[in-house]
């Protein structure tokens, strides 16, 4: 895990670069092994934004993003945490290795909440990665305004939900927040496998933290 900064130098990963890469890994590695190293990633810089922290909560999408969110669940659970973790989606509908992940925060002891919770000290963002085909909409964009709209930390898991990774386009207006939201208490980003030009260009420096 590497923090950036201004005088960070790093090569740039647009979708279809990340894609590749993930690819290549993907075919030298045992299965479920990269979001299992995700998930562990998370969770850690979770813990280490918000040691104190007394309610975690990881809101899960759809896709293999919802599944590194299952995963970091899993591994806070496992160290003592006790996140409320929040699905949208169909889980028959998952990737496999997302629903692996879902397997293994349940034989954790995690369980899937009703709702979100009503006050939180983080809030971890795994609903849409780089493979959105779409802006976040109905409960997902309403989990997005608490979130962004609270005091607590926003934790994004690889991109922020309705980011463009490649362009920093935002498909929901959730960087306005007043300063006395995740903008005053801190947005972080743990970009995964590569760093995604759209973090830097457009709204998603502001976005991302």
């Amino acid at each position: 895990m590497q923090r950036i900064t201004p005088h960070t130098t790093l090569d740039l990963f647009d979708i279809a670069a990340t894609r590749r890469v993930e690819e290549a890994l993907s075919a030298t590695l045992p299965s479920h092994t990269l979001m299992q190293r995700a998930g562990l990633a998370v969770a850690r810089l979770a813990m280490a934004v918000a040691p104190n922290a007394r309610t975690v909560w990881i809101a899960c999408g759809p896709g293999n993003n919802g599944g590194d969110g299952f995963e970091a669940a899993a591994q806070l659970r496992n160290r003592g945490w006790a996140p409320v973790v929040t699905f949208c989606g169909d889980e028959a509908r998952l990737p496999p290795d997302a629903r692996a992940s879902l397997q293994r925060a349940r034989d954790a002891g995690v369980t899937l909440a009703a709702e979100a919770p009503a006050a939180f000290d983080l809030a971890i963002d795994a609903l849409l990665g780089i493979g959105a085909g779409r802006p976040p909409a109905g409960v997902m964009a309403d989990w997005l305004q608490r979130m962004h709209g609270g005091r607590a930390p926003v934790l994004s898991v690889d991109v922020p939900s309705g980011l463009n990774a490649d362009s920093g386009a935002l498909a929901m207006n959730l960087i306005a927040a007043p300063a006395s939201g995740a903008g005053a208490a801190g947005r972080f980003c743990l970009s995964l496998l590569t760093v995604k030009p759209g973090l830097f260009t457009a709204q998603g420096r502001d976005a991302a933290g």
